[in-house]
């Protein structure tokens, strides 16, 4: 397990017209130990934009520490006004798109292994929960 507890360890992605996007990872694990693959801190400037690019294997839980961002996925679904003390869920595969408000935004997000279950783990499920139902 890699934990970073100086600030200097941070990446800074810089915008187009000077906004700022510090990422510094707190901590990451091996798949095979662990369902957590990463616990970042995001630090965005006011307007900065960010990407937050989706993985079939991975969902990713989002939570505002201070500020607001809005929250935005690539799909017709409506954006997400995400303000302080609020936590965001990603399912598998989601990308989504941050936008900081006026005053910035501090987020923590926290990456998740999803194992995908084939149709033989799904039809064994099935199974058990029909068996635990005719149980007197």
């Amino acid at each position: 397990m890699i934990v970073t507890t100086d600030t200097g360890a941070a990446m800074v992605l810089l915008g187009p017209n000077g906004e700022r996007v510090r990422i510094r990872s707190l901590a990451r694990r091996s798949m095979l130990t662990s369902a957590c693959e990463a616990f970042d801190h995001l630090r965005l400037s006011p307007g900065a934009h960010h990407e937050l690019t989706g993985r079939p294997d991975a969902e990713t839980v989002l939570h505002v520490l201070r500020g607001a961002a809005v929250v935005g996925r690539l799909t017709d679904e409506p954006d997400h006004l995400a303000s302080e003390g609020d936590l965001l869920l990603a399912r598998r595969g989601r990308t989504l798109q941050l936008e900081a408000g006026p005053l910035g935004a501090e987020l923590l997000c926290l990456t998740l292994a999803v194992p995908r279950h084939t149709a033989g783990t799904r039809a064994a499920l099935a199974r058990c929960r029909a068996a635990r139902r005719d149980r007197p």
